[in-house]
């Protein structure tokens, strides 16, 4: 970073909000720098989770970096039957921190500890309305018949789909979704989930 005395700074984060900082020092190699303005108010943000398949890289960049700027605040990595790929959870991190300073938020989303299917489907996380995306199947819900909840969970599957065991415990355990009529890729299903939730969330205010 190219940071001179008297030159401006924006630091933030999720409780103090966001700032003005004027550069007082560069000496050494340590920047020192004064408080001079508050730009944004920090403010609750609804919670919003995305469990995916890892992927082949570029692809789970694509998935990290658009549903971080759309507002996910929880990745949940999961292994199933079709998965095929591996994940570099410091990589993803760093995507993830670099997607939030582009979108200027001032949080940055979790990654959780990569789970097998069965591992995290046994355990839900409580905090979450989980809904899924499952391809072509008779039980489905369609998006017009479902709210989506202001705090709610996406649970998107590997590029080879779910088996029809995963599938049928989505059914029984999630709420189920028919988000296309055509068979989409992951990281595509992955986005058009998050911009569900998003809409949900957007259209909850409203009525609020």
């Amino acid at each position: 970073m190219r940071i001179r005395r008297n030159g401006e700074l924006i630091l933030y984060n999720e409780k103090a909000g966001e700032w003005l900082y004027s550069v007082t020092s560069t000496s050494g190699g340590v920047v020192t720098a004064e408080k001079q303005q508050l730009l944004r108010k920090s403010s609750n943000v609804a919670r919003t989770g995305l469990a995916f398949c890892p992927i082949k890289p570029h692809n789970v960049r694509i998935i990290i970096e658009k549903c971080t700027e759309l507002g996910i605040t929880d990745f949940y990595p999961i292994t199933s039957k079709y998965t095929n790929a591996g994940l570099n959870l410091e990589r993803v991190e760093q995507i993830a921190i670099s997607a939030s300073e582009q979108s200027e938020r001032m949080d940055v989303p979790i990654i959780h500890q990569i789970a097998t299917f069965e591992e995290f489907a046994t355990n839900l996380p409580g905090d979450f309305t989980w809904l899924s995306a499952v391809e072509r199947n008779e039980h489905l819900k369609s998006m017009k018949d479902v709210v989506i909840p202001s705090e709610g969970g996406f649970i998107v599957g590997p590029e080879g789909g779910w088996t029809s065991e995963e599938a049928n415990f989505l059914v029984q355990n999630t709420i189920a979704l028919r988000i296309s009529d055509n068979i989409l890729r992951a990281e595509t299903a992955a986005i058009v989930c998050t911009a569900c939730l998003c809409a949900g969330q957007l259209i909850n205010e409203s009525a609020g």
